[in-house]
């Protein structure tokens, strides 16, 4: 095997190989299925009044205590609270006005607001609070209440507007009862309204008693909702805005060979759990757990019972809300009971360091065998590379004294035959098991994958096995519309498919740990990540400064599960965080020195352009690459690059975040020109920039301000579905290493076209070497059937290098388009050309519905056809085009006469087709209906992804399996996304239309829509 070695300047860390490290919850194939028990699958979920709260469900009545900021005599203020009368980022609040105040740290007894509500008779009462947007993350609500005070923290970033629960109470009315908006931290507050809404005293008892009831094995759970696991509490469509604390609950059974044993411990394991856990066992609780994306785990083998039923209950509460993602409530990984050996196998780490020179690797295996038991023990360790045969890695009578854990080091040298480095285009994998023994018997074994490549990085390079590449990605928000965070297989590869085929090869992925089998993914698919702890905010309240443990077992829980991927190049301690030089140091100290000494190490920032961030007071000093998040208002792009290389010239930069501000509709026809500009700020310039990570891949659901009605934050390349906006095929082109792809004017007279391929400099972005990519050139009909295909292999293409070459043309080939496509050995599109040799045949119409002043059109989008308009007349008139679509409906707006004749057009590049056949349609006084953006049945439900606007009030979908008798009926206020039990098994198909109220009023039906099983 030959090696390029690159010289490098300067090298600040050298980065290797490294192993897919299953993590303590995957089961290997050398577990026994008898040694694990799946608690996968049904659970009994429920919640307690007051512990929660569904915004969407609150509405103020005539019995409700509603008190205002501008009520004297019942609101005290103490401070400089300012009034202001126009809410931040376009938010409502109540009445005229609000009041609001900058906080710094520690302000909390000086300054604040009481809401008093003065009661006429003692009672039972859930508080709310509403507040527009303010900064502040964690504002503080103490409610003083039967001579007590309880203090709850409130985002209020998100859900503003809305009348927001802080639990329920009892309340004196000879008690100075209040509700004080304050702030131990920095940041913006706002004291706007609150209310006080009626309970029973029955209510109240209830709600107060069944949190000591609930995880009692007595407890009858049979009127609970079903919930799947995993997954979250939002895809049962009553819980789909729930905040707050939920509980999960079920039966579970021992294998029948199982048997306590002094020389076994059984443990319960859990993959995340958001945010904050408590579980119990048989009416015992056994632990808790702090972090919602994270693995952890309890010791249960005294607790289980053998030949009963057992019965685990978890508590989750999701109140934890940071940023604008959505706090996806519940048990959101797989969770299983394990049987092990006393003595086991905690975690393993492999590096191998390839030697670019000669093609060799030195293999260095880190295990921390963990003994459990009350005496020494003394096991043998063997480890073997599956592919390599010849290869072993032992160490014999490793000693580990009783109820503690030893970590040994094994080495081996891998020969050039045996090399075969793991890179984004060629993602080798290897796998190794290691198994420990004891007097010849098998404790306990683990088997990850792994693969060999090296990353460095100098003062303006980023370089992957030695050859220097400038490449990006973007930063894609870990959820589904449907599935939340607890996303299945096939939409991970689905998005990590879609990533790949618009150019990613190197992403800051998000912040905050992923889903492990999305890093396997990009390990098998060739990514490099930077993965990231979920630390976006010091002043939460979560976090003790100045060693922060929280955080420390954060980063411990995820690189002890992760540090052996492929993809992973590099870690970061945390995202865009103001005053944190302190603890970001000490953070890449603790990452550097005790969990990984081999990954690049960062802090990503959106404060280095600053003038009071300088190199004694910004952490970018001590980062081995500065990610930077870069937006438009913190200036000029080549104005942040100049100030961010002035001050730290040593140090290569990755634009971990960029974005241009969401679409103002979710419409598949959203694009950005302004990506193609800013990618020229690194195009024969700013060398130093290593690559960039749009913000972001997909939309996403958030409860931020100035989200969409549809609750989705409407960033992203594609939707919340997974579609593929305009704004995708930009970054194909933009992402793609060629720089030229020319194919020769076709003449049929001649046997072959010329076809010329140019890589991209060094100097231009992105840039790499182009190495075992084929060229693909297909003629198509109008249907889409191949008439005929030719496959050239290509030599390698360095950067900045040329490739010229033929293709054969039949004659008599009778073709309507030819794709001619550069495939990497992935089988990725790198780069294309089409060229059609007709217009496309005239489309058809399916539907047109009319509207008040609008139509829609619908029609089933044709192969081969790039976009669609739609030509609109009155009679006797001129016709009149909408804008082109690549969806598959067209609104037509505006319109004024009550008749019009409508038509669609398709095109493609040679031109327009004929027009389809003219529908009449007559305007009505009614709104169009919602958009249907995605419908599909999982887990006996219904699921619809629909537009929605501000105005809507509830949403209607009659649905059957006799499309001619839609004979059942659901309602729901929920935006976006609804989910309808069926609760019977969908064998067949299922047909619905939906429809929306607004202003009492009904909008018009959808056409009828199929969704197959």
């Amino acid at each position: 095997m030959r090696f390029k070695l690159i010289p490098t300047v300067s090298v600040l860390r050298i980065c290797t190989v490294v192993l897919l490290f299953l993590g303590v919850l995957q089961l290997s194939a050398q577990h026994k299925e008898e040694d694990v028990v799946s608690l996968n699958g049904t659970w009994k979920f429920n919640t307690i009044s007051g512990q929660g709260y569904n915004y969407l469900n609150v509405k103020a009545t005539a019995a409700d205590i509603i008190i205002d900021n501008s009520d004297t005599e019942k609101v005290g203020v103490k401070g400089n609270w300012k009034s202001k009368k126009q809410g931040a980022r376009e938010t409502s609040f109540y009445k005229d006005d609000y009041l609001a105040r900058n906080f710094v740290k520690g302000e909390s007894k000086d300054n604040y607001v009481r809401f008093r509500p003065n009661l006429e008779k003692s009672g039972y009462y859930e508080a709310f609070v509403r507040y527009p947007f303010s900064s502040h993350l964690t504002s503080q609500c103490n409610i003083k209440h039967a001579g007590e005070i309880t203090t709850k923290y409130v985002s209020q970033r998100v859900f503003c507007g809305e009348w927001i629960s802080v639990g329920i109470y009892q309340f004196d009315k000879k008690d100075d009862n209040y509700i004080e908006i304050t702030a131990i931290t920095d940041g913006q507050v706002a004291a706007d309204a609150v209310m006080l809404k009626p309970i029973s005293e029955a209510s109240y008892t209830k709600a107060k008693k069944m949190p000591k009831q609930i995880y009692l094995p007595s407890f009858n759970d049979t009127d609970w909702h079903n919930l799947k696991v995993p997954g979250h509490w939002g895809m049962i469509n009553s819980y789909s805005n729930y905040t707050g604390i939920g509980w999960y609950r079920k039966s579970f059974d021992v294998p029948s060979n199982w048997s306590s044993k002094n020389d076994e411990k059984i443990r319960i394991q859990f993959g995340a759990v958001y945010h904050l856990a408590k579980v119990y066992l048989n009416g015992k609780y056994i632990g808790k757990h702090q972090g919602g994306l994270t693995p952890f785990e309890f010791d249960v083998t005294n607790d289980v019972k053998f030949g009963e039923k057992n019965v685990i209950a978890v508590e989750v509460n999701n109140a934890f809300i940071v940023g604008a993602t959505w706090n996806w409530g519940g048990i959101i990984r797989g969770v299983q009971l394990k049987k092990q050996k006393n003595v086991r196998i905690q975690n393993q780490y492999i590096h191998a360091e390839p030697n670019l020179e000669n093609g060799t690797a030195a293999v260095s295996l880190k295990i921390k065998i963990e003994n459990n038991s009350n005496s020494v023990r003394k096991v043998n360790v063997l480890s073997k590379i599956k592919e390599i045969r010849s290869l072993k890695l032992t160490e014999k009578e490793v000693e580990i004294a009783p109820n503690s854990s030893k970590t040994i080091m094994l080495t081996a040298s891998l020969k050039s035959k045996d090399v075969n480095l793991w890179h984004f285009d060629n993602p080798t994998l290897y796998t190794l098991q290691t198994t420990i023994t004891e007097n010849k018997s098998e404790l306990d074994a683990k088997v990850n994958d792994f693969g060999i490549r090296k990353i460095e990085v100098t003062d303006s390079q980023l370089l992957l096995n030695g050859e220097p590449i400038r490449t990006g990605g973007f930063n894609r928000v870990s959820e589904n519309r449907y599935y939340g965070s607890s996303e299945p297989i096939e939409i991970l590869e689905r998005d990590v498919d879609l990533m790949k085929e618009s150019g990613a090869n190197f992403m800051r992925i998000m912040h905050g740990t992923q889903n492990e089998e999305l890093i396997k993914l990009c390990d098998r698919k060739g990514i490099l990540l930077f993965e990231e702890v979920n630390v976006r905010d010091l002043t939460n309240p979560e976090f003790t400064a100045p060693e922060y443990p929280l955080v420390k077992s954060w980063l411990k829980e995820m690189m002890e599960r992760d540090n052996n991927h492929p993809s992973i190049i590099g870690w970061s301690v945390g995202n865009e965080l103001s005053d944190h030089y302190d603890y970001a140091k000490k953070m890449m100290d603790y990452v550097r020195t005790e969990l990984d000494e081999h990954r690049l190490v960062t802090c990503v920032s959106n404060s280095g352009q600053k003038k009071a961030y300088t190199r004694t007071t910004d952490p970018n000093t001590h980062v081995d690459v500065i990610m930077h998040n870069m937006y438009r208002w913190q200036g000029e792009p080549q104005e942040i690059l100049n100030t961010l290389r002035t001050k730290w010239p040593n140090k290569p930069v990755f634009i971990s975040e960029y974005g241009f501000d969401p679409y103002p509709t979710a419409s598949l026809d959203g694009d950005k020109p302004i990506v193609s500009e800013w990618n020229q700020h690194f195009r024969g310039k700013n060398q130093f920039v290593i690559g960039s990570s749009m913000w972001t891949f997909n939309d996403y659901r958030s409860g931020y301000a100035g989200t969409s009605a549809e609750e989705n934050r409407v960033w992203g390349v594609v939707n919340v579905w997974g579609q593929k906006r305009r704004l995708f095929d930009r970054f194909q082109k933009e992402n793609s290493p060629i720089k030229i792809l020319k194919v020769e004017d076709i003449d049929r007279s001649k046997k072959s076209i010329a076809v010329e391929i140019t890589s991209k400099e060094a100097s231009d972005y992105p840039s790499y070497q182009i190495s075992n990519y084929q060229l693909v050139a297909t003629f198509t009909n109008k249907k889409g059937e191949v008439l005929y295909e030719q496959k050239i292999k290509l030599p390698t293409i360095e950067i900045g290098a040329t490739w010229k070459g033929c293709l054969r043309i039949k004659k008599h080939l009778d073709a309507y388009q030819l794709k001619v496509k550069v495939i990497n050995p992935l089988g990725y599109e790198r780069g294309k050309k089409e060229i059609f040799f007709t217009v496309p045949n005239a489309p058809s119409i399916d539907n047109v519905i009319a509207g008040q002043n609008n139509a829609r059109v619908y029609f089933t989008k044709a192969v081969g056809v790039k976009e669609y308009k739609v030509a609109y007349k009155v009679n006797g008139g001129a016709y009149q085009f909408t804008e082109p679509t690549i969806s598959n409906f067209i609104d037509v707006e505006n319109l004024s006469k009550n008749s019009y004749t409508i038509a669609l057009i398709a095109l493609n590049t040679k031109g327009k087709s004929t027009l389809s056949k003219e529908i009449s349609i007559e305007l009505i006084n009614s709104k169009l209906p919602p958009v249907v953006w995605e419908s599909f049945i999982d887990d006996k439900k219904l699921v619809i992804g629909y537009a929605s606007d501000f105005e809507d009030e509830v949403y209607t979908v009659v649905y059957g399996f006799d499309k001619n008798n839609l004979s059942e009926t659901f309602t729901t206020n929920v935006r976006g996304m609804m989910t309808v039990d069926v609760n019977n098994p969908i064998t067949k198909p299922l047909y619905f239309k939906i429809k929306r109220i607004v202003k009492g009023k009904s909008s018009s039906w959808s056409p009828v829509q199929t969704v197959n099983p």
